[in-house]
């Protein structure tokens, strides 16, 4: 097998792992690799949840790790990251600035990403910023509105 097929099954391996289980850690999504005969570091497992875009939200049993998904499993995905990451959120002109955690903007703008929102033209994620640029500054009020509404509904699934 050759390097890149066999990151590719790995992480195929990990978001078959991350679908069917709750995950909470990278110790335990190294085991369950390990169970399917998939050896793979702390530092490569890191790097494959960065590079396969999987936000680690808040559940019932404590933070987990989500997979990127589509549909309205990306709803989901959206208000659980906003709920447990966001800070604060700010529409100014055609944008909506989103402060998270530090180190949270990257997941945040995956999960805005992920809807395909129709006023959205694109966002920029930074350690803890997000800028989403809207198409217009009517759409950016949309936008914030809807975001503060995903948000409020996560907080009440955590």
């Amino acid at each position: 097998m050759s390097a890149s097929l066999d990151r590719t099954s790995r992480q195929s391996a990990i978001l078959e792992v991350l679908r069917s289980s709750s995950v909470q850690t990278q110790a335990q999504l190294a085991s369950e690799l390990r169970r399917r005969r998939i050896n793979a570091t702390q530092a490569t497992i890191s790097r494959d949840l960065r590079q396969l875009r999987v936000a680690r939200v808040p559940a019932p049993e404590g933070l987990r790790y989500l997979p990127p998904t589509q549909d309205a499993d990306s709803e989901a995905r959206l208000a659980a990251a906003l709920a447990s990451q966001l800070k604060s959120l700010e529409v100014v002109g055609p944008f909506v600035v989103l402060r998270t955690l530090p180190g949270a903007a990257p997941i945040v703008a995956s999960a805005v990403d992920g809807l395909a929102l129709e006023d959205v033209a694109g966002s920029v994620a930074g350690d803890d910023t997000v800028f989403v640029l809207t198409r217009t500054n009517s759409g950016a009020k949309a936008v914030g509105r809807y975001l503060q509404a995903a948000q409020a509904r996560g907080a009440t699934w955590s």
